[in-house]
């Protein structure tokens, strides 16, 4: 299993080209709260980088919210996870393999507009913890 690294922050910036095959996001991270944490630049392929291109195209809480970025040695986005007002996240999104056109979404299947979700229900959570034990 390839080690997976994280990232906690939001969008500074970003690309997005759909050539009608897979559409490709370039993301640079960057944490508003330290500002001598390096910014760190990630690539998302599919529908993550679908999710994250429709996202920035609103004024949604969860695009201001600073979440946890999963990323691989290649800095591949694997996941994002926004956090919540307590342990369990309150979503987390991802897909099959980094290439997938198929988004996976536990917790609210839309935006978040608040800025202190709450987690999300047990059921989503479960069903999480068996997707990651699955996939990740």
């Amino acid at each position: 299993m390839e080690r997976t690294f994280m990232y906690h922050g939001t969008v500074f910036s970003f690309s997005f080209t759909d050539n009608g095959y897979k559409a490709m996001a370039d993301i640079v991270l960057g944490d508003i709260s330290d500002r001598e944490k390096p910014p760190v630049r990630l690539t998302a392929h599919g529908a993550l980088a679908g999710y994250i291109n429709d996202i920035e195209m609103t004024d949604a809480e969860e695009r201001y919210i600073q979440s946890d970025w999963y990323y691989d040695s290649n800095l591949f986005l694997e996941r994002i996870e926004v956090p919540s007002s307590g342990r369990i996240p309150a979503k987390v999104i991802t897909q099959a393999d980094f290439l997938s056109d198929e988004l996976v979404l536990f917790g609210p299947q839309g935006y978040i507009e608040t800025d202190s979700p709450e987690p999300m229900n047990n059921e989503q959570h479960a069903a999480w913890l068996r997707y990651r034990a699955e996939h990740c």
